[in-house]
């Protein structure tokens, strides 16, 4: 009997046990519960966000990471380390797991888990306190080059109209917001941007414009807005505009349509116009050009009067700069003998 008494003992405190420790899981979780990425390649750096929830953060807690990721253990990296703290009256902790795949990785996929432990600092890592955790499955693929991205959401700005400046026509600056989710492995973005703006009711063509700046690239696995300026001579009104975002030369990423508005010059405070490079083709080489060509006819004439042939003059010698053979030195007359008696001959010369 007492034996059964002692069974019935432990069997209710099983129950009572299993029960508590579900409602401490159901309290406890994470999300995402995974760090994913099949676009990974040799060199490549990813980071994914743990969000770790508490429903009833009454008390301090101590986490701590034990990783089960064969061959890629060394890969990774925890922001808040391997042990940290949940602190109390905080429900959601954040929690940055980063992943750089070595050059000389090889090409392939790997499987792994992360899990993650609490316990009270008050109580023995033993016990219900064990029973909040959760594990983090990790799936990961390194592959080639892949060039390849996303847009989630677009957005058109009020422009300007155009102005005249001397006999030069600027026109007014659109500008095109774009988010992009770069989603393969290498910097990727748009390659071209086009807009065609049709009148309010959508049913002329007025102009077809494309992008003047190179739209900046996107790092791979990051989600960032990009911007792109477009030129339009259009006078103030309301239109209709259908864009046109080029992932390749020849591939789409997305098209739609959205709605403009051009306002009279100086309406929009802090409003940027266009420089030198909202100018037509003909507007720039009308700059250019002059000052080009004046550089190139003086270039010219300097050439011209370095090959223009010089008049020789006669070489002046000095005297002693002279040739002996040249000028051979004068003979000097035989002097008058005289004879014994004191009487000069004058009669014998040489």
């Amino acid at each position: 009997m007492l034996r059964r008494h002692f069974l019935r003992i432990g069997a209710i405190s099983l129950l009572l046990w299993g029960g508590f420790a579900n409602v401490a899981l159901a309290g406890f979780g994470i999300t995402p519960p995974y760090v994913r990425n099949d676009a990974l390649r040799p060199g490549s750096e990813y980071t994914q966000e743990i969000i770790i929830v508490r429903s009833d953060p009454t008390e301090d807690l101590n986490a701590e990471l034990t990783l089960n990721l064969p061959g890629i253990e060394s890969w990774f990296t925890f922001d808040r380390g391997m042990k940290f703290t949940l602190p109390k009256g905080e429900s959601q902790v954040k929690m940055n797991v980063t992943v750089r795949v070595p050059d000389d990785a090889k090409l392939g996929d790997y499987r792994g888990n992360i899990r993650i432990r609490t316990s009270s600092p008050q109580l023995p890592t033993t016990g219900v306190s064990l029973a909040l955790g959760a594990q983090i499955d990790v799936l990961l693929s390194v592959k080639e080059e892949i060039y390849d991205f996303q847009v989630r959401r677009v957005e058109l700005f009020e422009a300007e109209e155009g102005y005249k400046k001397w006999w030069l026509d600027f026109p007014g600056k659109i500008k095109f917001g774009i988010y992009i989710e770069n989603t393969g492995n290498v910097p990727a973005g748009p390659d071209h941007i086009t807009l065609e703006i049709f009148d309010a009711d959508g049913q002329r063509s007025l102009e077809t414009d494309a992008n003047t700046n190179k739209v900046e690239q996107i790092l791979p696995f990051a989600t960032k807005r990009v911007f792109a300026y477009l030129p339009t001579r259009l006078p103030p009104g309301s239109y209709r505009v259908k864009y046109d975002i080029g992932k390749t030369k020849d591939i789409s990423a997305q098209k739609g349509e959205l709605a403009l508005s051009i306002l009279p010059r100086g309406t929009i405070t802090g409003y940027d116009d266009y420089g030198f490079d909202g100018l037509s083709m003909g507007d720039k080489l009308s700059i250019v050009l002059p000052p080009t060509l004046l550089a190139g006819l003086f270039l010219l004439f300097l050439f011209l009067r370095r090959r223009r042939p010089r008049r020789s003059r006669p070489v002046r010698r000095r005297e002693d700069d002279r040739n002996d053979d040249e000028y051979p030195p004068p003979v000097n007359p035989p002097l008058p003998r005289r004879n014994d008696t004191g009487v000069v001959d004058l009669s014998r010369r040489r």
